[in-house]
């Protein structure tokens, strides 16, 4: 398996699938792309076991993660930001004046929790295998990631709160969940990250989104410096 998903739920693997077919311009890369956590039955096209932040955070600590990174040439690991601030997570989105962290600067502390999460389980593990870790952190929805492409009105600022209410009058307005009913489902977010399979709408969404830009940008790396798809 060349990429291994670990997200809070399979509307993001999917989202993240996509955007990985597109980046490498493979539509058949999807064969070599793999549901980690939450795990997902292609069978019953249904989800297996709990989504969310909070289990996501438990599968980090798990053999079975450290499993899985050594089983897969790269684990991609998302979360939103947007519950960071939760005790049980302790990310905060501001600094000690109270002003609003950049989303470059919460996207490294958030990292910086992961990785502590993941060491947990094991001591420097994260040291030993981070090569094969990269880190998919939306600011502070994937939503936002999805509203930056379909939205065409010009904006002073990203939009990062609100994107999941956004996004469905968009899709509403747009018909761009066709004709099915918008909802936070694997084939409702199928169709509208579509977009994401044309490498040129994934350049639209980095210009338009810090936090997809910064994915990017690792995924820029390692592509670069490992040769990968020889791109």
């Amino acid at each position: 398996m060349k990429f291994g998903l670990a997200c809070e739920g399979v509307t993001d693997q999917i989202t993240l699938e996509n955007i990985l077919c597109g980046y490498f311009d493979n539509p058949d890369l999807d064969e070599e792309i793999g549901q980690l956590q939450p795990l997902y039955d292609e069978t019953n096209q249904k989800q297996q076991g709990q989504g969310g932040w909070e289990p996501l955070l438990s599968y980090l600590k798990s053999s079975r993660f450290r499993d899985d990174v050594l089983n897969t040439e790269y684990v991609i690991l998302q979360v939103d930001s947007d519950d960071s601030e939760h005790q049980n997570f302790g990310v905060a989105h501001s600094d000690a004046d109270n002003q609003a962290l950049s989303i470059e600067h919460l996207i490294e502390n958030i990292s910086i929790k992961l990785i502590s999460v993941i060491d947990s389980g094991e001591q420097d593990f994260y040291a030993t295998h981070g090569d094969k870790i990269i880190f998919a952190i939306s600011v502070h929805s994937l939503e936002c990631w999805l509203y930056a492409y379909y939205n065409s009105k010009a904006l002073k600022k990203p939009k990062i709160t609100g994107c999941y209410n956004a996004l469905e009058y968009l899709a509403s307005q747009k018909n761009i969940s066709k004709n099915q009913p918008f909802a936070k489902n694997y084939h409702c977010y199928q169709q509208l990250s579509a977009f994401f399979l044309k490498r040129k709408n994934i350049e639209i969404v980095a210009q338009k989104d810090p936090s997809f830009n910064y994915f990017i940008q690792e995924m820029d790396v390692i592509r670069i410096s490992n040769n990968l798809f020889g791109k």
